[in-house]
């Protein structure tokens, strides 16, 4: 009892750490901004480009579904498109609204039951494991497009002295984290049945239940996976991965517009790349904070006001959270009402 309880002050220490980290970046943000200017740059926002970029979210939004689903299917998950929807924007909705990154779990939790007869922790498996090869895919795309803006980042490193504006060092952090998740998958393809199935024979032995049903799970988990092997099932995957990346860097664009900055490409992939990175610790409720600051710091690094960039930021953050939100959200509750609904009939 001792020990979960120090587990859960420690988790509550940390989730708290991290909000107030989040905070911080937000007043950093926000510090210098000249509210009667940040106020009219915002309502002077082209709403043509604003309506535009919201209909690049939502059709970005529909790819990764449809990625999804497909990685689904490639693991032997028949669902329907509709329930794979939910879970996706539920899942989304939850990783703006909570500090910490839970939409994961939820996604799992909502796709996780099967049919009676079905193994129950072999889907779980399955569907972590589709998750997991979208994170892959993602920095992947990521590490290419830190690539690309990578003389826009070494700008920023030589336009800031202090060490903490050193982004000219991101694209080989990246290139090295994606290298050695690339190296994993290519050996955990080629290998982890061999090597498993030697694990399996050992573990037989086991007087230990828990034990020969995980080593079975996994085993299982690792057979459905054997579909890495079709490069075009793959390449498929991959090539949404970069339509959907190009839908992402699009949406910026729109956005400079509407804030009647030039539409600067290498720009628009530079700030996708710092809030993109911003975002993965998840620091606060909406991200908020690290939002506005990762992407009015690359427009800053340019020269351009502080007021027009954080308008950028505001009206960027809110074109591609605010879908999401409200969709996501109103199936967050509706699953919500489901489920005390069945509770209630069962009792």
């Amino acid at each position: 009892m001792d020990t979960n309880k120090r587990s859960h002050n420690t988790q509550t220490i940390l989730r708290g750490l991290r909000i107030v980290l989040g905070l911080i970046l937000l007043v950093f943000a926000l510090k210098d901004a000249n509210w009667i200017e940040l106020r009219k740059s915002v309502t002077a926002a082209n709403l043509t480009w604003l309506v535009v970029a919201v209909g690049v979210v939502i059709f970005g939004l529909g790819l990764k579904i449809w990625r999804w689903s497909l990685l689904l299917a490639n693991f032997g998950l028949k669902n329907p498109l509709g329930l794979v929807s939910q879970a996706y924007l539920a899942g989304q909705a939850a990783n703006i609204l909570l500090p910490i990154r839970g939409g994961e779990l939820v996604r799992v939790g909502m796709l996780g039951k099967g049919d009676a007869d079905s193994d129950n922790e072999f889907r779980l498996a399955r569907i972590a494991g589709t998750i997991a090869l979208e994170k892959f895919l993602d920095l992947l795309a990521l590490t290419g497009l830190a690539i690309l803006v990578l003389p826009s980042l070494r700008s920023i490193g030589s336009h800031y002295d202090s060490p903490e504006y050193g982004y000219q060092y991101l694209p080989q952090g990246l290139m090295l984290f994606a290298f050695a998740a690339t190296a994993f998958l290519v050996a955990y393809v080629f290998w982890a049945r061999r090597l498993w199935s030697s694990i399996k024979n050992k573990t037989q032995r086991s007087h230990s239940p828990w034990i020969v049903r995980s080593v079975d799970v996994i085993g299982q988990f690792i057979e459905s996976s054997n579909w890495l092997k079709d490069w075009r099932k793959m390449l498929t995957s991959s090539l949404i991965t970069l339509v959907i990346w190009s839908l992402m860097w699009a949406t910026n664009l729109a956005a400079f517009k509407s804030v009647h900055l030039n539409a600067d490409p290498l720009l628009a992939g530079l700030v996708l790349t710092l809030v993109y990175i911003g975002l993965i610790p998840a620091l606060m409720p909406g991200n908020i904070g690290p939002f506005y600051f990762f992407a009015q710091l690359a427009l800053r690094a340019f020269d351009i006001p502080l007021d027009q960039a954080l308008a950028f930021a505001i009206l960027l953050h809110a074109v591609v959270t605010l879908p999401v939100l409200v969709i996501g959200g109103v199936i967050l509750l509706l699953s919500g009402r489901q489920l005390r609904r069945v509770r209630s009939e069962d009792q």
